[in-house]
Order: C-alpha cells, then structure tokens, then sequence
C-alpha cells in the first residue's frame, strides 16, 4: 500500500477544509478588530460605557456569523445552524436587553419630542433642565445643582412633565402668620408681593392666595405663582418670603 506524502496531504479535501476554516477564523478575527476600532473613533461624545457595549454586542454577532461560515464549510446541517444563529441572537438579547431596551426608547423620544436638550422637565422625585441626551441615558441638572442620569426607557414608564411647555411653572409660597392677624391684609400684602414679581410671571395669569389650614394659634397661606422660568423657581420663593416677613412687624402693629 503506498503511503501518502506530504503532497498529498496538503492537497487532500482534509487539508483543503481545514485551511478554509483557519483562514475564515482569522478574517473574522480581523473584522472583529475593525468593528472596534471604527466604533471607537465614530463614538464622538457618546458615553464610554455605551461604546463599550456596542463593541461587545456587534462582536458577538460577527463572531456568530464567522462560526455559521465555519460549520457551513464542514457541511454542518443547515438546522443545526439555524439552531445557532437563533441561540446566538437570544444569548445577545438577553445580555444586553437592558441597553436594547433604552436605545429603542431613545428613539421613541426622537421621534415624539416630548422635551429637547434645555428645556425643564420633572420626572418621579427629580425636577431640572436637560442638560443631555444620548441613546442609554438622559442627563438632568437640578435646582439643587446636582445632576441626575436618567435611563431612557424610565422616562417612558414614567410620567414626564415639561415645565417648558406647560405655560410657565405653578410655584406655590407657603407662609405661616399667627391666627390674630387680619387674614384680608395679610392675602393683601400677599397679593402686592406677588404682583410686583411681574417681570417673572405669564402673562394673564394673576397672582392667587389661599388659606390652607387655620388654627387658634395659627394660619397656614398659600401665595401660587405661575412663572415663566423655571430656573428661577428657587430664588423667587425665596424673593417672596424674604419680602413677606420684612412685613410682619407692620402686619403685627395693625393686630
């Protein structure tokens, strides 16, 4: 019996098949690395963490891809890659359902403009201006200086409120006075200070007071304002307040 040379081996469907496999491995190695660098330098300003995940995801679907050419060049049966491809795809969705899921809400806020980058929204416990939005995530900027990141798809289970587009902001003033003032003057005074805010209100929308709990020793108002900038919230109440009490001498002298 003749023994086969190395000729013969290199030349043989084994060979042949083989060299096919290690060179489709290595090209899809190679594609792998592109994809990653070109996601890399296309990122621009989006979130590291967001480049990271775009990364794994399409390199676990080229890799799936390579391995599907790889059996179909060992005439795997085509139901077994099916099998895979399918348990590849589900493996993906299920790792990365999360990012999945605020890319697609991303979109959904795109495509109905429910707020834009600057504008003020109120979201569960959280109140500030937009200060970005990205496919994984809102950023918020609150009164207290402070920034919140929201991920996209809690502003769709969650109800949104676009202080920006409302018709001005309704800032409600608490104050506290003791029960034998005049209330008459006290709403009064209220609803001077309140006027003399102008600059800061919508138009058409007067300055209102209510008593919202009265006690033998105490009265509890109210001094509701609809503003037109809400960034201005804060040092209005705090405006209205300081005015207020500055009174209180007077308001106690009339008793």
């Amino acid at each position: 019996m003749a023994i086969p040379t190395i000729y013969d081996l290199l030349t043989s469907d084994f060979a042949i098949g083989l060299l096919r496999v290690v060179v489709t491995l290595l090209i899809t190695l190679l594609v792998v690395r592109f994809y990653r660098i070109i996601i890399q330098r296309a990122a621009g300003s989006v979130p590291s963490g967001l480049v990271a995940s775009l990364q794994q995801i399409g390199s676990w679907a080229i890799w799936i891809l390579g391995i599907i050419i790889v059996l179909s060049q060992l005439a795997v049966a085509i139901n077994v890659l099916l099998l895979i491809l399918f348990l590849g795809g589900i493996a993906i969705i299920v790792a990365y359902r999360n990012i999945l899921t605020d890319m697609a809400a991303s979109q959904f806020i795109s495509t109905y403009q429910s707020f834009k980058v600057g504008e003020w929204i109120e979201i569960q416990d959280y109140y500030g201006r937009v200060l970005e939005r990205n496919l994984i995530q809102t950023k918020i900027l609150t009164t207290d200086n402070e920034i919140v990141i929201v991920p996209n798809s809690t502003l769709l289970k969650r109800s949104v409120v676009n202080r920006s587009r409302s018709g001005g902001l309704r800032v409600q003033i608490p104050v506290t006075v003791d029960s034998k003032f005049d209330l008459k003057d006290v709403e009064k005074n209220l609803l001077e200070i309140g006027q003399g805010m102008k600059t800061d209100l919508v138009p058409d929308a007067p300055p209102q007071v209510r008593v919202t709990q009265l006690t033998s020793q105490q009265a509890h108002l109210v001094l509701m304002l609809r503003i037109s900038n809400p960034a201005k919230r804060d040092q209005l109440i705090s405006d209205v307040q300081e005015k207020f009490y500055e009174l209180l001498p007077e308001l106690n002298a009339r008793k």
